[in-house]
């Protein structure tokens, strides 16, 4: 049996839209309140790397204020791959998976970042599990979304789209 044709897309997925990728865009004030708790804010400056390459902490990072950039490549030889705005998290992978950091990320500007750290989401999860839900099931729907801009980009570079 062949599984190649659960791959292939029709090269017309788009970029997801900074709405599309709001984290938890149906929470209400309780929801994120509980959330929030849970988490570490980290203030950051323009140009700062927030996060590097290889990096072995699995934290899920939310973006209170300010824009990221993703980078891929060598430091001194950086690509941008992605723009990260508020209201949207990254770091959704090594969070999941638990496997090192597969890119890097820079402030654009100044802003915030909240830190999820995955002892603290398994001591909320232990108190709220319909809310642990549906950060699962949002975390879920952005990496299929950013997986899809990805298949839809490879496929652009290969001449399919």
């Amino acid at each position: 049996m062949s599984f190649e044709s659960l791959f292939d897309y029709d090269g017309t997925a788009q970029a997801p839209t900074s709405d599309e990728l709001v984290f938890l865009p149906q929470a209400n004030p309780e929801d994120w309140a509980r959330l929030l708790e849970h988490t570490e804010a980290r203030r950051f400056s323009a140009g700062e790397v927030v996060v590097r390459h290889g990096g072995a902490e699995q934290e899920l990072y939310i973006v209170a204020r300010g824009r990221l950039e993703v980078l891929v490549g060598d430091e001194r030889d950086w690509k941008r791959v992605a723009v990260i705005e508020p209201g949207s998290v990254f770091g959704e992978q090594s969070f999941v998976d638990g496997k090192p950091r597969s890119a890097s990320v820079r402030a654009i500007t100044d802003g915030e970042i909240r830190t999820l750290s995955l002892q603290s989401f398994e001591v909320l999860a232990a108190k709220d599990a319909g809310l642990m839900r549906a950060v699962v099931f949002d975390l879920a729907r952005i990496l299929s979304l950013r997986l899809r801009q990805t298949t839809a980009r490879v496929q652009n570079l290969r001449g399919l789209g």
